[in-house]
């Protein structure tokens, strides 16, 4: 968990944290922590404890070293301890947050930096943490929910804008992905990569020709970026543009000569040509090049077979393709073969 960690080193900075009034015994405390003087704090700590049991900033002191060394569950019996006895004791709800984050306690964890979140609801660190933890674990509306927050908020730069544009992709959003891509566009539109961005939602949404636009913006800053160029493949593939899709595949091709799902790509344009040996040519190299979706390759080449009266070598490649999941191919075994 090296990403907490960073975050516990980074908190020890600030002592006293929040500002929160404390008496000059724990100012001593904190400050022995802060120069990690932690067998200090400790001796320090227990003549608290021996004189008052139920002190609350003691056990919180305690609950701090034992965070400092790493002993993250016996830093929660002391966090615990000190929440108890002082549910106010407002710094104490983001260590124990930290504690219940390292030994995977995340329901708890959640629960303390909403806590915390209520008396320091402008606390950007705390947004951040609380967009990781709902990501790990798989609260995916409230990830997003923060990731607004700290884009509003200005914290975490290109990083948090392209966390929340996968999120949003994951949560199958592209209307509102492309509400937020235009929100950063807006501020940042020098960044070509938001265009790329925006044009692969547009393209999930089957806005064809706006992807294609904003791909001629990413595309002159990057003129031989594979994926980008794929996308624009699939674009006017779908807008039924094979004049162009020919072209563009064999530039693909050129680029990466053994990539197979290129050839797939160049097989099925073939089949809509009606070359059958061209198609079962390029099906061949997509297999031996393992392209994605073998299925889809197996199904056009078993399409360009039957063409060439291959009738046999079809049924088996429909076969094939059945077993590898696409389904359409039952329809020609049914049709064509026994």
């Amino acid at each position: 968990m090296k990403f907490w960690s960073t975050i516990l080193c980074f908190t020890f900075i600030f002592t006293p944290l929040f500002g929160q009034k404390s008496s000059s015994s724990d100012d001593l405390i904190r400050t022995l922590i802060q120069q990690g003087k932690i067998a200090d704090a400790k001796i320090e700590i227990q003549k608290q404890l021996a004189s008052n049991p139920n002190n609350s900033e003691a056990h919180f002191g305690l609950g701090l070293c034992y965070i400092n060394s790493k002993e993250y569950s016996t830093a929660l019996v002391s966090l615990n301890k000190a929440i108890n006895l002082n549910p106010s004791l407002k710094d104490a709800y983001f260590f124990r947050f930290l504690a219940n984050i390292e030994t995977s306690n995340f329901q708890f964890a959640l629960a303390d930096i909403n806590q915390h979140l209520k008396y320091f609801s402008q606390d950007t660190l705390a947004h951040s943490q609380k967009m990781n933890l709902a990501i790990q674990m798989r609260e995916y509306n409230d990830a997003i929910q923060e990731g607004y927050w700290l884009f509003d908020h200005k914290f975490g730069g290109d990083e948090i804008i392209i966390q929340q544009i996968k999120l949003l992709e994951m949560q199958k959003s592209p209307k509102e992905q492309i509400s937020f891509l235009n929100r950063v566009i807006l501020d940042y539109r020098d960044n070509h990569l938001w265009y790329y961005h925006r044009a692969q939602a547009y393209f999930n949404l089957g806005e064809y020709e706006k992807s294609l636009i904003d791909l001629d913006r990413f595309l002159i800053v990057e003129p031989k970026s594979v994926i980008a160029l794929k996308l624009r493949f699939d674009n006017h593939y779908f807008l039924r543009n094979l004049p162009k899709c020919e072209i563009f595949i064999q530039e693909l091709m050129d680029l990466e000569p053994e990539n197979g799902l290129f050839y797939s790509d160049y097989g099925h344009i073939l089949l809509q040509k009606g070359e059958w040996n061209k198609a079962v040519k390029n099906f061949d190299l997509a297999i031996k090049y393992k392209s994605d979706h073998l299925g889809y390759v197996y199904l056009g080449r078993g399409i360009a077979r039957f063409n060439l009266n291959q009738k046999k070598l079809a049924c088996a490649d429909w076969e094939k393709s059945l077993l590898l999941g696409e389904t359409i191919s039952k329809k020609y075994l049914n049709n064509y073969c026994e």
